[in-house]
């Protein structure tokens, strides 16, 4: 027996079914489009999970929940282990355009750094030093190696840093006014003394660092200094060699900042060390030069760690940093 269906009933079970198929079509696109966000994401993100990811080492992110691997265009990444900011667990699609690169990245786009030493080497061996500079992914030459070699402008423009060894010579005037114009565009300078207890030796860089107003002073001191400043220079740092070396003095005026950033316990109480900035250049100034021999390099490991500091501070920035061999 045929039991009619009311036409409201007939329109209602039709109604439900449209409903139906058009909730299946709108998840299927829905899904679609997911898994194409999905795709596009991990293109632009690197090998980022969680959208940008987390940098190289596990960093947080911004835009993307935590990850692992490296996190290229498609968020930035810090060095600090940590979950993402702004973003949900899962894939998707970051176009930050002024995210930062991946360390790899960042590296890939410096340029090499060409450092210059000024003078002799100290009266004991310090090879390794060179050696290590070299391995570390520089380029390094010696200069001013005798009395007779002027200094100008074009001696310092082939060099990113110059490290003032044992000089030969005072500076003239007109030298020191040249070496002090390059630091003030940009050079990086490192210097050291003590190496014949004999001031009118151990002092020819005093004819240089007198316009970045400082200068090697005082008796001979010794060591080591194991009281430092907070400054990028002397992160991590408690105890450095420091044999038979010059305090370093503040000789004022208004030509950079001199900041100290080390100090000798010694009575009377002396600064070792001083980190200045003059116009878009900087210095690292510290009174002994016993940090380059190779009998510390073998047995102190924080002298390595001081000198990757000091080349990262006083390198221009769009230089690549030490890459120390291991």
């Amino acid at each position: 027996m045929h039991i009619g269906v009311p036409a409201d009933n007939m329109r209602k079970h039709m109604m439900i079914g449209l409903q139906r198929r058009t909730s299946s079509i709108l998840r299927l696109l829905a899904g679609s489009l997911l898994g194409a966000i999905a795709l596009l994401g991990c293109s632009a993100g690197g090998n980022a999970a969680g959208g940008a990811g987390a940098g190289s080492g596990g960093g947080s992110s911004s835009g993307g929940a935590s990850g692992s691997g490296t996190a290229n265009a498609g968020g930035a990444a810090s060095s600090t282990s940590g979950n993402g900011s702004g973003g949900s667990a899962g894939n998707g699609l970051i176009l930050d355009v002024d995210a930062s690169a991946s360390d790899d990245d960042a590296a890939a786009g410096c340029s090499h750094l060409n450092i210059g030493i000024l003078g002799n080497p100290g009266s004991n061996d310090a090879s390794n030093f060179e050696q290590w500079l070299t391995k570390s992914g520089t380029s390094v030459k010696r200069i001013q190696t005798t009395a007779d070699e002027p200094m100008t402008r074009d001696t310092l423009a082939p060099f990113d840093v110059v490290v003032l060894d044992c000089l030969t010579r005072d500076y003239t005037t007109d030298e020191a006014t040249a070496f002090s114009a390059w630091v003030s565009a940009g050079g990086g300078v490192a210097a050291m003394s003590g190496y014949h207890d004999d001031t009118t030796i151990d002092w020819h860089a005093n004819s240089l660092l007198a316009p970045l107003g400082v200068a090697f002073s005082g008796e001979l001191r010794w060591g080591p200094v194991m009281s430092f400043a907070m400054h990028p220079i002397s992160t991590g740092l408690t105890s450095v060699t420091f044999t038979g070396g010059y305090a370093v003095s503040d000789l004022g005026g208004a030509a950079g900042t001199r900041t100290p950033i080390a100090f000798l316990s010694s009575t009377p109480a002396a600064t070792a060390a001083f980190a200045i900035q003059m116009g878009a250049g900087r210095a690292f100034v510290w009174g002994d030069e016993w940090i380059e021999f190779d009998s510390e390099w073998s047995t102190l490991p924080e002298i390595p760690q001081l000198w990757v500091q000091v080349f990262a501070w006083i390198a221009p920035m769009t230089k690549c940093s030490l890459t120390p061999p291991k």
